[in-house]
Order: C-alpha cells, then structure tokens, then sequence
C-alpha cells in the first residue's frame, strides 16, 4: 500500500497497513535545520510523509523585508510561524462589500504548487488542497474584530460576504478537481478555543452553520473527502459538523480539555469520521526527550489505530519551537510501531 492509498483509506474508516502521517505546515527554519531545505515537496519525499497540504497560489508585494500585502488586500507580516500576522484587511465596511473583487479563480498562477505537487507524487502520495469553509476568509477580509462585530451588527451583509465566500471556494475546489483530480480537501477554519466557541453557539449557528454545512455539501458533491481543523473545544459543532459531511476532523486537541485525548475521541465519534492528531505540539515535542515524544506517539497509535480511521501527527503543525529531534523521533516511532493489526505495539 502507498502513501496515497493509505490515507484514502484512513479518511474511509478503512484499515491500511500502517497508521498514516502529514502535518499541515512544518516550519521552514527546522526543515533546512533537517534537511537543507524549505521547498514542501522536497520535505514531504525526504521525510516520507503520506500526504502534502497545498494552498492556492496568490502573489506578493513586499513593502518591506517583513511586510507584505497579497492579491487579496490583505497586508501582513512575517514573524516566522507557518502564516504571517494579519496586519490590515481590505473591508472596512461589510455593508460595502459589493466593492471588493475577490482573486480571479481561474489565474493559472493560483494552482502553481498543486501542479508541482501532482507532477512529483503522482499517485504516489495524497495531494490535500488547503480551501476555507467560511469563517478564516471574513475573518481575513473584515480582520478578527470587524468580522465578530459584523456578525453581531450587520449580519444580513455579513452573511452576503459570507456567501460570496463560499462560492470563490467551491470554485477553486470545481477547478482543482478538473484540472489535476485532487480528492482530498481540507478546511483551518478556527471557531474555537480551549475555552470553547469564538462566538456564541446560537450566532454560529444562525449566520456560519448554513454556510458550513453548503460548503462541505459542495465538496462533497465534487468527489471530494473532507477534512476539518478547528483547534480548541469543539463540543458545541462537532455533531453538526459530521452531519454536514466532514471525513476527518482534526487534531484532537489535547490543550481543551480532559475529553480531547484520542482514546475518548475514538470512543466518543471513531465509528463516525476519521481523526486525526494528537502528538502535543505544546508539550514533549517541545521541550521533552526523544524518549517522551516516543511513548506519547505509541500512546496516540494505541488509541486511535485500531479499527482504522485514523491518521497521526502533531496536535496542530510543527511550529518552530518544537525541537527537530523530537519530530524526527516521532516519525520513527510511526513507522516502527504504526503497523496495523495492533499500532502502538511492538
């Protein structure tokens, strides 16, 4: 079996021959530390993960050595972790969005790494396309407190963006699957925290989940499997989130709670999605011994491995403060006891 069937069948509630890794982003100081290099795709064969996650493709303008602004009018800034900080967003006003022009879908530019990915693995690895279900793209367009005031003060217009939103994503997912048969899609939308939802339930429920569940219907009407990341507590969403049509939800993060072990998690929705995680990126990788990231990795294996449905890495990226030795000592321990019948033995 290859990387590519392994995580098909992972996200099918299958049983492949091993539990399957990826990480969605692993930060570029450590890879070149690792590897001498930064390039995703040279990572992803030199470390033999089973999956790459792939965003569209937007230019750049530097303002300066560590400020940018992209096709969307969005200006950031580089601080070294996987996604710049958002510094300014394009829409000052939601009732005026009709103004603002989305990226055009179809610029041959926006599907530059997807193709690079696709011509190296082939069918050899899962090529992942890193979409949006809604709330990451306002929060981006409105920033974080104009896209939680619009939703409390103008939720009509809102709501209208939101929906525009949805569509730009259904689109770029309609031509990735054209163009290059991607079958995986995957959404790091946050909602939440260790404390629980950004919002109300009740709001997320009135103005988001409609939107939520038409999105992930819609990639789910293109052919394609479906993966959710939402970091923190996700008690409030996550029955509705299976409803919509998520295959995989992601990480299982340990830092919300004592019900967000993998064990309970397994228990609680195994039979029902794939899940994915939950190798503390906060705790052992960081700042604990080889040893201590092995036994946590066997740990994750034992628990979410059997029966299948399950796919292993850190609980959110490789950041740069977790040590590379540590992450290289859990890829070992992947492969030496991931292996189906019984992962997390010997």
């Amino acid at each position: 079996m290859n990387s590519k069937e392994r995580i098909l069948a992972a996200l099918r509630l299958e049983i492949p021959d091993r539990v399957p890794v990826f990480e969605w982003f692993i930060d570029v100081a450590l890879t070149k530390k690792m590897l001498g290099t930064d390039d995703p795709v040279e990572v992803t064969e030199q470390l033999d993960l089973d999956a790459i996650n792939v965003r569209a493709n937007y230019k750049r303008e530097f303002i300066d050595d560590t400020t940018l602004t992209d096709e969307w009018g969005i200006k950031r800034k580089l601080t070294g972790d996987a996604i710049p900080a958002l510094l300014a967003s394009p829409i000052e006003d939601v009732t005026k969005h009709a103004d603002y022009t989305f990226p055009d879908p179809e610029a041959t530019h926006r599907y530059a790494s997807l193709e690079k990915a696709v011509e190296r693995f082939g069918d050899r690895r899962a090529v992942i396309f890193n979409l949006r279900d809604g709330f990451s793209d306002m929060r981006d367009l409105l920033g974080y407190e104009g896209a939680l005031m619009a939703l409390l003060i103008e939720p009509e217009a809102f709501a209208e963006l939101l929906d525009r939103s949805i569509k730009y994503n259904l689109e770029l997912a309609r031509i990735a699957k054209e163009r290059y048969g991607i079958e995986i899609v995957a959404t790091t939308d946050d909602v939440a925290n260790a404390d629980g939802m950004l919002m109300r339930p009740e709001t997320y429920f009135e103005l988001l989940a409609p939107k939520f569940k038409e999105v992930f219907q819609g990639y789910k009407e293109l052919g394609y499997l479906t993966i959710k990341h939402c970091d923190g507590n996700v008690d409030e969403v996550l029955d509705f989130w299976i409803e919509s049509g998520i295959d995989c939800l992601d990480p299982v993060d340990p830092g919300a709670g004592e019900g967000y072990t993998m064990a309970n998690m397994k228990a609680r929705v195994g039979d029902k999605i794939c899940l994915k995680g939950n190798v503390d990126c906060t705790g052992a990788l960081c700042d604990g011994t080889a040893e201590e990231v092995i036994a946590e990795t066997r740990e994750c294996l034992a628990a979410g491995g059997p029966g299948g449905g399950y796919i292993i890495s850190s609980s959110n990226t490789i950041h740069q403060g977790v040590k590379a030795e540590n992450f290289k000592a859990m890829l070992d321990a992947v492969r030496k006891y991931g292996a189906y019948p019984n992962p997390g033995e010997e």
